[in-house]
């Protein structure tokens, strides 16, 4: 099973630390390693899968988790014998996540979960689900909770694996709660502080999500190019000839633009600084990883239009890139928020 190759190489729990069983990388090391394996694996669903379970299933409980949660939860799934899924969106609250339904009603030492979540990655094989619910009311901050519920908890359903445009090797599906009792030892954090939860996770996997962009779109350029020097047109190669060239050279400066803006705002996580830098970060890369694949396709002409080639496949990857971890137009709402013109 190639989910338990990527763990056996490390990537479940990269940057969780020594003494709880991972890697001890920070993000920005985390980041490299992914890049390097968005380039060498094509399976760019596995590694949206891994990096869910990672960056909005493991960091989450490393920074918000008590003592007795981490050692109970975290080693395990840092080996990735356990998989992680993070259940926030509704079909009905979409963007606007915290408009939720989903609730937990306290009941003495319990909780009591009812609602759905939709298109929660790794749920149709989630062994531990990260639930957000309202606990109270008013504004989100002190009235939303997040849960950690056992596969195997009575009222838990897992859904079956959704067959999306793109990452179809990334499992998704809808998670639903009937009357499911949640040990209150089982909040992360405390009682309300679920917002706070899930901004951390946020900060984190829009910028660590993305960093096998990095690799794809390497690898795409090399590829573009070593096609543009060797196929001939009319006794020229298509690399001699100017449209062709600067097509791939637009393809080049895409990534080194996302490269910077990925790696910049790794290093502000890494030193504390959780601002909208994961939010701008996501949008450079994710629209520059759709131009560079739909560069690739034209460069290699009908030939990349084909099944044969892969490229049709990267570039229906991309696309989920634009809609995951928030919308470009949600992130462009955050970004235009921190600048002071919201």
């Amino acid at each position: 099973m190639l989910w338990d190759r990527a763990a056996a190489f490390g990537l479940a729990g990269a940057l969780v630390p020594e003494d709880l069983g991972g890697g001890g990388l920070s993000l920005l090391e985390t980041c490299l390693m992914l890049e390097g394996l968005g380039e060498g694996c094509l399976d760019s669903g596995l590694l949206f899968a891994a990096s869910a379970h990672l960056f909005a299933g493991l960091v989450p409980l490393l920074t918000y988790g008590s003592e007795e949660q981490k050692r109970r939860w975290v080693p395990s799934l840092a080996s990735g014998r356990v998989i992680a899924a993070h259940a926030m969106t509704e079909t009905e609250s979409g963007s606007d996540a915290y408009a939720m339904a989903t609730r937990a009603e306290r009941d003495g030492d319990h909780l009591v979960l009812n609602g759905a979540k939709a298109w929660v990655t790794n749920g149709p094989h989630a062994d531990l689900v990260l639930v957000f619910a309202r606990t109270g009311s008013g504004p989100p901050l002190g009235a939303v909770s997040c849960l950690v519920v056992e596969a195997g908890t009575p009222g838990l359903a897992l859904g079956a694996n959704e067959e999306m445009v793109g990452l179809r090797t990334a499992p998704l599906g809808t998670v639903v709660f009937e009357d499911c009792r949640v040990p209150a030892s089982h909040v992360l954090g405390q009682e309300g502080a679920g917002a706070l939860v899930f901004m951390t996770a946020m900060a984190w996997e829009r910028i660590g999500i993305l960093a096998p962009a990095l690799g794809v779109m390497q690898r795409l350029v090399s590829a573009s190019s070593e096609h543009a020097k060797h196929r001939k047109l009319g006794g020229r190669s298509l690399a001699s000839r100017q449209p062709v060239a600067h097509r791939i050279v637009d393809m080049e400066l895409r990534l080194r633009g996302a490269r910077l803006a990925l790696y910049e705002a790794a290093s502000e996580v890494d030193g504390g600084r959780l601002g909208a830098g994961s939010a701008a970060s996501k949008l450079v890369v994710a629209d520059a990883l759709v131009e560079v694949c739909l560069g690739a396709l034209r460069v290699h002409g009908a030939m990349g239009l084909t099944r044969e080639a892969g490229l049709e496949r990267e570039l229906r990857n991309a696309l989920m890139s634009q809609a995951y971890s928030g919308t470009s137009e949600v992130l462009h709402d955050l970004v235009a928020s921190s600048m002071g013109l919201r």
